[in-house]
């Protein structure tokens, strides 16, 4: 019973330690646009012009980091992938080969 308890409390701890993770990255496509939009129009009040490029540029600017990193790590795992295909197919071919002998010996 004891052991339940603390299981809870740790997925509570859990989801209260990486809100970013539990919360936010697991709200549907347009609940999350929609609280996008939001912060923006949050952002704005209280900012000059200079203000307002500077603190979006710079959004944009670790977005578009952690995208070019998303997307090399996209690349590599596909090389790896394929890589392995590759394998399987060179395997798969030496199979037919010798099984194209052994047909072949028994004519």
């Amino acid at each position: 019973m004891s052991e339940n308890l603390n299981d809870e409390k740790n997925k509570k701890n859990k989801s209260c330690v990486n809100p970013i993770e539990s919360c936010l990255l697991s709200l549907p496509p347009k609940q999350f646009t929609l609280l996008s939009t939001i912060f923006g129009l949050i952002l704005l009040d209280d900012l000059s012009i200079n203000q307002k490029n500077a603190l979006g540029n710079f959004i944009v600017s670790v977005g578009q980091t952690m995208l070019t990193a998303a997307a090399q790590e996209q690349s590599l795992q596909s090389d790896s992938e394929n890589d392995q295909i590759c394998e399987d197919i060179d395997d798969l071919k030496k199979q037919i080969t010798l099984l194209k002998k052994e047909l072949n010996s028994r004519k």
